[in-house]
């Protein structure tokens, strides 16, 4: 086996195309590397997030700013591999590096040959045909299609934020809820959703609204939890993490406090009932 495998290559997601790439690596190498090159704009997970993710994987993450490596030559990408430890590459069979993407996987190869680091190729992950990428996961999530986009993942959104104390209007109408504030800006529409809530590893299935509570609140985005049948620790001040598994219903402002009452009933007879044909993750969690 190879000492050290490197794969690159954006792991902002770090979904099941990226995952065959982490397998491959693991079949080759006794230690791997993810380089993930970081640009700007909307993430779906936390830096935070991503390396307990590469952690619970088993791999060592390694961010890469973008503006580091920009402006760098096929040539001189393979010099940084080097300095970065890696003993072979595996990458997609589509990959392109280098300064205007002007490397492709042949140039690869002949680079790898000349620095001793051989390149293995993998090809890349569909569903229905389309590739897997994090822009479609993104799509899927703003649209609600919470199940399809957990597919493409391999495992359940997720979002890790703070407990903040509330205005305890929830606990008054008899659904007292923990208020989590998360760490990043969700890609998720505003509605009702059913979730797993992971305290100190262990789940309780919920149901959580997402957005700002228009009828009560009228807040920040909060992601509110309601744990039903079961008794929760003081959690305030806390790190947690939710998972979204199913989308229910948009967020809406109700007329009355009776009308949004009734409307959590509901939603919550709706959860049981999907517990009872079971929708969710299996064994597959982050």
């Amino acid at each position: 086996m190879q000492k050290s495998c490197c794969t690159v290559g954006k792991f902002e997601a770090f979904h099941r195309g990226h995952r065959k790439l982490i397998e491959r690596a693991k079949e080759l190498c006794d230690r791997v590397k993810v380089i993930s090159i970081r640009g700007k704009g909307e993430k779906l997970f936390t830096d935070k997030e991503r390396e307990e993710i590469a952690r619970r994987l088993g791999v060592e993450l390694l961010n890469i700013p973008f503006s580091q490596v920009k402006d760098m030559s096929p040539r001189q990408f393979f010099e940084r591999l080097r300095e970065w430890g890696c003993s072979a590459l595996v990458v997609g069979e589509d990959w392109q590096f280098g300064r205007n993407r002007e490397g492709d996987i042949e140039t690869a190869e002949r680079l790898g040959r000349e620095f001793g680091i051989p390149v293995f190729t993998v090809p890349p992950e569909t569903e229905k045909g389309e590739k897997i990428g994090a822009t479609k996961i993104k799509e899927l999530l703003s649209k609600g299609r919470v199940e399809e986009a957990n597919a493409l993942l391999g495992f359940p959104y997720f979002a890790t934020g703070r407990v903040v104390k509330g205005t305890s209007k929830g606990k008054k109408i008899g659904f007292p809820t923990v208020n989590v504030k998360p760490f990043k800006e969700l890609p998720l529409t505003f509605g009702v959703y059913a979730v797993n809530l992971i305290v100190d590893g262990e789940s309780y299935r919920g149901v959580a609204n997402y957005g700002r509570a228009p009828t009560l609140k009228d807040t920040e985005p909060l992601i509110e939890v309601f744990v039903p049948e079961r008794e929760l620790p003081s959690l305030y001040g806390r790190d947690v993490k939710v998972e979204f598994l199913k989308f229910l219903r948009p967020e809406k402002r109700f007329p009355s406090v009776d009308e949004l009452v009734k409307q959590i009933k509901l939603d919550v007879e709706n959860l049981k009932e999907l517990w009872r044909i079971e929708v969710g993750t299996g064994d597959k969690r982050f």
